[in-house]
């Protein structure tokens, strides 16, 4: 009898001890998180906004010692401002006024002035527009739609104020996507469509597909994405590394694109091109790849680009009848400034080719 009062007693006993250490990993874990959680709502509402702040202090300041140069860039190009569809849209325009149109469509993190080496080496026999794409550079807006689509729709409504029916494209990076909602939508306004450093073939779902594209996975985040853009200084620096170009920006050209890149509001507008609400990708690749266009197509890629391999692209000859195939040579993904002439070169041979 004692012997089972006795083993009771220790069950007992264990069973408490038990509880009891339960009930401290219960209140350390309640501790931590609450720890974690403060520490976290610390950081969004306090140090990220006097981060914030902070950094638009460092950004006037740099503007304001970068303006002279940047001026003196900007006075080499003939400026033009037009609003139409909610953009307050700016280009920069040369060439034959009456000319066919070459509109140009840059990418990230850039502006019209990506172009800026291509444009001397074009036909002048054509009226060149570069523009900034909505939500950069001075492009500005009031609408927060920035769905692949509606963009297309509104580019096309500034080429309208401009009386532009028909034109030729060419679009590079994320103004390669614009580019192929506009092909897509409204093939009738398209003379011919060089296309540049954008997936053509719709990529594998899976996280494998963002090794080589991370910020189509950081960028889901329109807080994480805006809050990385902010940086510019530290952004531009990233996107165009020696892995990425094989040429080296100079100073002077570093100094425009951070300008222009830092000016308010680019960062959380260009953001919300990257969100999951605002993408087509059957428009984007199934569409231009297996098209029955009546104008040509051509996917210009650099042969150097970490980015998009090309193995992403050797197929196009044997599966697309209606996409051409033309590499740049020596050049990274920002191929219109490492290899311009090669660049331009494609795009007078494409636009000409159309009569």
């Amino acid at each position: 009898m004692c012997q089972m009062v006795l083993a009771n007693m220790q069950g007992c006993k264990r069973v408490f001890l038990h509880n009891n250490h339960m009930r401290k990993l219960f209140k350390a874990f309640t501790i931590t998180g609450a720890v974690l959680i403060t520490m976290a709502v610390l950081f969004v509402y306090v140090v990220v906004p006097a981060h914030a702040k902070k950094l638009i202090v460092q950004q006037q300041k740099f503007r304001k010692k970068a303006e002279p140069i940047h001026e003196l860039i900007d006075k080499q190009y003939h400026h033009y401002y037009r609003q139409a569809s909610g953009v307050n849209w700016h280009y920069i325009e040369t060439g034959k006024p009456n000319g066919e149109v070459i509109l140009l469509l840059h990418g990230l993190p850039e502006g019209y002035y990506s172009w800026h080496k291509v444009i001397p080496l074009l036909d002048t026999n054509y009226r060149i527009i570069a523009i900034d794409m909505k939500g950069y550079g001075r492009s500005t807006s009031d609408d927060n739609n920035y769905e692949w689509h509606h963009v297309g729709e509104q580019t096309l409504a500034l080429m309208d104020t401009l009386g532009i029916k028909k034109f030729h494209i060419v679009g590079h990076d994320w103004g390669a996507i614009i580019s192929s909602m506009i092909a897509w939508d409204q093939p009738e306004r398209v003379l011919s469509f060089v296309r540049m450093e954008a997936d053509i073939f719709k990529p594998a779902e899976g996280l494998s597909r963002y090794a080589q594209k991370p910020q189509w996975l950081l960028f889901k985040s329109e807080w994480l994405s805006n809050l990385m853009l902010s940086h510019t200084q530290w952004f531009i620096k990233t996107a165009y590394n020696h892995k990425r170009m094989l040429t080296t920006l100079s100073s002077d050209e570093r100094t425009y694109f951070v300008y222009e890149f830092s000016r308010p509001g680019v960062a959380a507008s260009v953001c919300k091109y990257f969100l999951d609400k605002n993408r087509d990708l059957d428009a984007l690749t199934t569409k231009i790849a297996f098209n029955n266009f009546t104008f040509p197509v051509l996917q210009l890629e650099a042969d150097s680009d970490p980015a998009q391999p090309r193995g992403i692209f050797e197929k196009i000859p044997e599966l697309c009848k209606n996409v051409k195939l033309k590499w740049v040579n020596h050049a990274g993904h920002f191929s219109n400034l490492d290899q311009p002439q090669q660049v331009a070169d494609a795009i007078n041979e494409t636009v000409r080719s159309v009569r």
